[in-house]
């Protein structure tokens, strides 16, 4: 029987995204000192009883004069800590709260309106990143004082310094999936900072100079090598993982990818690195394929994984797939996304929700997703009202208060449904026409009747949306006028609005 899903929103660690956040206060005179607040960590996000929470921020005096700032910390709306910082005009400062707590729970972490969230978990819990690594994969298992890691992205996508966190002592198994660049890259970097104990291997080549670079560095690290392959089970203290995929090297380098289950207690999870259609096809004519809470979805969300009689037959709760934002490839591709929710899966994904964590005690789980963006919507089975032309969509509001010199992040597009039926969004694009870009694609999204969503330009609102640009300055007020245009998914013009 399936487990009840818990679901908790948690903003887990700066992922490149600026949040800027005005604090004012009054100077000399009645003058207003302008402070702006930047790159807000949390780290580690998940820890047992005890353990130390790190709370990192960087302070910029973006006023006009020299001033004092006051900064409480607050947890769970409680003022716990409070620092004072005195910087001259232009001075950046980092600062730092340290945190520790007893009781195991989620706590609310904020600070001047940006909130962050750590979880206190028992000791024996089992948690698994799935890591923003931008178009890759990389996924860390920390079970007490055992660290599996499973590929490692592409050659710059910081996970040595994510996992340093989080792996104790050695790292005990690695797994390379398959021998691509934006699943090996990265383990390069963690060979040369961890010494780990065992590496796993589908035994499978490439010519690339990265996979030369990466085999090199095993073969200097001294750790036991191994290749496996269907029916064959490595155990790392209370974790056994079933190998189901590949049978032998017969098929492209993604469809001999290693698959993996792992059974924690009635806690179910698939990862299948970049199988492929082919690979699906072999593990559901063996009958290996299992019936799982949590999937990690093949090959980044393409078309080419994900049939729908694989999904069937894993029949996930939880969906995660992996890819990098505004990717040259489209992932995910809209028919692995119909496709999970044919079978009703929550889906999340790297490029929209950042690093995604797991918490399982082996009875329920909870999933902390990054950005404090609800899972995609899947589209309505009713069709006809949802594709209709949307002239009933509107854009209604441009909001620009040009407090934020020059990054504006907190700019947003108002679009309301004035209409009486529901209107799906997936695929429809909101752009400024004055200056040519940016433009923003809806995912999946089902706009209620009388329903407004924003979309700013460089936050993250769940209770609007959850739609940025992600964009570093400025985008409305640029230009006399500046239009921004709503069209639908067939590329039709539905409206317009200049600031």
């Amino acid at each position: 029987m399936k487990r009840k899903l818990l679901i908790g929103l948690a903003s887990l660690v700066g992922l490149g995204i600026i949040i800027f956040i005005i604090i004012l206060a009054t100077g000399r005179g009645g003058a207003l000192l302008l402070g702006e607040l930047s790159n807000l960590n949390v780290s580690p996000t998940v820890v047992e009883p005890g353990e130390t929470v790190t709370v990192t921020v960087e302070v910029r005096n973006a006023g006009k004069e020299r001033g004092p700032f006051e900064l409480p910390l607050r947890i769970n709306g409680v003022v716990e800590q409070s620092k004072n910082v005195t910087l001259d005009v232009g001075e950046t400062t980092s600062i730092s709260f340290f945190i520790e707590k007893d009781i195991e729970g989620s706590y609310s972490v904020e600070l001047a309106g940006l909130t962050r969230i750590f979880r206190v978990v028992k000791p024996g819990t089992l948690t698994v990143h799935f890591i923003d690594v931008g178009q890759g994969d990389s996924i860390l298992l920390d079970h007490g004082d055992i660290e599996v890691l499973i590929d490692g992205g592409d050659k710059s996508p910081g996970v040595v310094s994510y996992i340093n966190d989080y792996v104790d002592g050695p790292l005990e198994v690695m797994v390379a999936t398959h021998p691509h660049t934006d699943h090996i890259g990265g383990l390069i970097a963690v060979l040369d900072a961890f010494e780990v104990y065992k590496i796993l291997l589908n035994g499978d080549t490439s010519t690339s100079l990265t996979y030369s670079q990466f085999m090199s560095a095993v073969n200097s690290e001294g750790a036991e090598v191994s290749v496996y392959s269907r029916g064959l089970v490595f155990g790392i203290d209370s974790l056994d993982f079933n190998v189901l995929h590949p049978v032998d090297l017969s098929g492209t380098i993604n469809n001999n990818s290693l698959v993996l289950s792992l059974s924690y207690g009635q806690v179910d999870f698939l990862f299948t690195g970049d199988a492929e259609q082919e690979a699906e096809a072999s593990m559901l004519a063996d009958g290996v394929v299992p019936d799982v809470e949590i999937l990690k979805v093949g090959h980044h969300g393409s078309s080419t994984a994900s049939s729908i009689q694989f999904i069937k037959a894993a029949k996930p709760e939880c969906a995660i797939y992996m890819a990098g934002q505004g990717n040259s490839y489209g992932h995910p591709h809209e028919e692995a996304i119909a496709n999970l929710c044919e079978v009703g899966a929550e889906i999340y994904g790297t490029d929209i929700h950042g690093t995604i964590v797991i918490t399982t005690d082996g009875e329920t789980y909870s999933l902390f997703a990054s950005n404090n963006i609800p899972p995609l919507v899947c589209p309505s089975a009713t069709t006809e009202e949802e594709t209709s032309s949307g002239n009933n969509v509107q854009i209604t509001y441009i909001f620009y208060d040009g407090v934020v010199y020059r990054t504006e992040s907190d700019e947003y597009v108002e679009i309301t449904n004035l209409g009486d039926t529901p209107q799906n969004l997936e695929g429809w694009v909101l752009k400024d026409i004055s200056e040519g870009y940016p433009s923003f694609t809806f995912p999946p999204y089902v706009l209620a009747p009388d329903a407004k969503i924003r979309v700013y330009t460089n936050e993250i609102h769940s209770e609007w949306g959850g739609f940025s640009f992600r964009y570093g300055k400025a985008i409305w007020n640029n230009t006399d006028p500046d239009w921004a245009v709503l069209y639908n998914a067939q590329g039709q013009e539905v409206s317009r609005k200049s600031y």
